[in-house]
Protein backbone atom coordinates (compact mmCIF):
# COMPACT_ATOMS: atom_id res chain seq x y z
CA UNK A 1 0.00 0.00 0.00
CA UNK A 2 1.10 3.56 -0.55
CA UNK A 3 2.22 5.84 2.27
CA UNK A 4 -1.06 7.77 2.56
CA UNK A 5 -3.10 4.59 3.05
CA UNK A 6 -0.43 3.13 5.34
CA UNK A 7 -0.38 6.32 7.42
CA UNK A 8 -4.16 6.39 7.82
CA UNK A 9 -4.36 2.69 8.61
CA UNK A 10 -1.78 2.85 11.41
CA UNK A 11 -2.56 6.41 12.58
CA UNK A 12 1.04 7.54 12.13
CA UNK A 13 1.85 10.69 10.18
CA UNK A 14 3.47 10.40 6.77
CA UNK A 15 6.36 12.57 8.00
CA UNK A 16 6.99 10.16 10.88
CA UNK A 17 6.90 7.19 8.51
CA UNK A 18 9.38 8.91 6.19
CA UNK A 19 11.59 9.71 9.19
CA UNK A 20 11.60 6.07 10.31
CA UNK A 21 12.47 5.05 6.77
CA UNK A 22 15.31 7.59 6.66
CA UNK A 23 16.60 6.19 9.97
CA UNK A 24 16.55 2.68 8.51
CA UNK A 25 13.80 1.41 10.78
CA UNK A 26 11.36 0.83 7.89
CA UNK A 27 12.29 -0.58 4.52
CA UNK A 28 9.36 -0.48 2.11
CA UNK A 29 9.78 -1.99 -1.31
CA UNK A 30 10.14 0.36 -4.25
CA UNK A 31 7.76 -0.11 -7.15
CA UNK A 32 8.94 0.40 -10.75
CA UNK A 33 7.28 3.85 -10.72
CA UNK A 34 9.39 4.83 -7.66
CA UNK A 35 6.52 4.70 -5.18
CA UNK A 36 7.08 3.02 -1.85
CA UNK A 37 5.04 -0.11 -1.16
CA UNK A 38 4.36 -0.72 2.53
CA UNK A 39 3.53 -4.39 3.04
CA UNK A 40 2.67 -6.58 6.03
CA UNK A 41 6.29 -6.66 7.22
CA UNK A 42 6.38 -2.84 7.24
CA UNK A 43 3.10 -2.84 9.13
CA UNK A 44 4.45 -5.24 11.76
CA UNK A 45 7.65 -3.20 12.07
CA UNK A 46 5.81 0.11 12.45
CA UNK A 47 3.50 -1.37 15.08
CA UNK A 48 6.58 -2.54 17.00
CA UNK A 49 8.17 0.92 16.70
CA UNK A 50 5.02 2.67 17.93
CA UNK A 51 4.67 0.34 20.93
CA UNK A 52 8.36 0.57 21.85
CA UNK A 53 8.32 4.36 21.55
CA UNK A 54 5.27 4.49 23.82
CA UNK A 55 7.15 2.33 26.34
CA UNK A 56 10.02 4.82 26.36
CA UNK A 57 12.51 3.10 24.08
CA UNK A 58 14.82 5.50 22.25
CA UNK A 59 15.25 5.31 18.48
CA UNK A 60 18.76 3.95 19.08
CA UNK A 61 17.35 1.16 21.26
CA UNK A 62 14.66 0.40 18.67
CA UNK A 63 17.33 0.30 15.98
CA UNK A 64 19.34 -2.14 18.12
CA UNK A 65 16.28 -4.36 18.65
CA UNK A 66 15.48 -4.24 14.94
CA UNK A 67 19.02 -5.32 14.14
CA UNK A 68 18.85 -8.12 16.70
CA UNK A 69 15.48 -9.23 15.31
CA UNK A 70 16.95 -9.55 11.82
CA UNK A 71 19.89 -11.67 12.97
CA UNK A 72 20.07 -15.40 13.50
CA UNK A 73 18.82 -16.32 16.97
CA UNK A 74 21.79 -16.93 19.25
CA UNK A 75 22.36 -17.04 22.99
CA UNK A 76 24.18 -13.69 22.85
CA UNK A 77 21.37 -12.10 20.82
CA UNK A 78 18.78 -13.39 23.27
CA UNK A 79 20.75 -12.22 26.30
CA UNK A 80 21.18 -8.73 24.83
CA UNK A 81 17.47 -8.45 24.10
CA UNK A 82 16.46 -9.73 27.54
CA UNK A 83 18.87 -7.29 29.23
CA UNK A 84 17.43 -4.37 27.26
CA UNK A 85 13.86 -5.40 28.13
CA UNK A 86 14.78 -5.89 31.80
CA UNK A 87 16.33 -2.42 31.95
CA UNK A 88 13.29 -0.82 30.32
CA UNK A 89 10.96 -2.78 32.58
CA UNK A 90 12.75 -1.43 35.65
CA UNK A 91 12.57 2.13 34.28
CA UNK A 92 8.82 1.74 33.70
CA UNK A 93 8.36 0.33 37.21
CA UNK A 94 10.20 3.35 38.63
CA UNK A 95 8.00 5.70 36.62
CA UNK A 96 4.82 3.95 37.73
CA UNK A 97 5.89 4.19 41.37
CA UNK A 98 6.70 7.87 40.98
CA UNK A 99 3.44 8.62 39.17
CA UNK A 100 1.45 6.81 41.88
CA UNK A 101 3.15 8.99 44.47
CA UNK A 102 2.53 12.06 42.32
CA UNK A 103 -1.19 11.24 42.06
CA UNK A 104 -1.39 10.90 45.84
CA UNK A 105 0.43 14.21 46.27
CA UNK A 106 -1.85 15.99 43.80
CA UNK A 107 -4.91 14.64 45.57
CA UNK A 108 -3.54 15.84 48.90
CA UNK A 109 -2.75 19.28 47.46
CA UNK A 110 -6.24 19.49 45.99
CA UNK A 111 -7.69 18.78 49.45
CA UNK A 112 -5.36 21.30 51.06
CA UNK A 113 -6.43 23.97 48.57
CA UNK A 114 -10.14 23.25 48.94
CA UNK A 115 -12.48 25.80 50.46
CA UNK A 116 -10.05 28.65 49.75
CA UNK A 117 -7.46 27.14 52.13
CA UNK A 118 -4.39 27.64 49.91
CA UNK A 119 -2.85 30.39 52.00
CA UNK A 120 -3.40 28.50 55.26
CA UNK A 121 -1.87 25.28 53.83
CA UNK A 122 0.76 26.78 51.54
CA UNK A 123 3.66 25.49 53.65
CA UNK A 124 2.36 21.91 53.56
CA UNK A 125 1.68 22.21 49.81
CA UNK A 126 5.23 23.41 49.20
CA UNK A 127 6.59 20.55 51.32
CA UNK A 128 4.62 18.05 49.23
CA UNK A 129 6.07 19.47 46.01
CA UNK A 130 9.58 19.38 47.52
CA UNK A 131 9.12 15.73 48.48
CA UNK A 132 8.18 14.86 44.90
CA UNK A 133 11.20 16.77 43.64
CA UNK A 134 13.47 14.87 46.04
CA UNK A 135 12.03 11.59 44.75
CA UNK A 136 12.85 12.69 41.21
CA UNK A 137 16.43 13.34 42.23
CA UNK A 138 16.72 9.98 44.00
CA UNK A 139 15.76 7.68 41.22
CA UNK A 140 13.25 8.76 38.68
CA UNK A 141 14.70 10.59 35.71
CA UNK A 142 12.53 11.29 32.70
CA UNK A 143 14.63 10.40 29.69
Amino acid sequence: MQIKTFSKKLLVSMDTIRFYEKEGLLQPKRLPNGYRDYDESCEAQLKMIVVLKQLGFSLKEIEQLTLLKSQEITVACNETTVALFDEKSQQLTNKITFYQQAINTLQLITQLMGNQQFEKNQKQIDQSINQLFDQLKEGFHDE
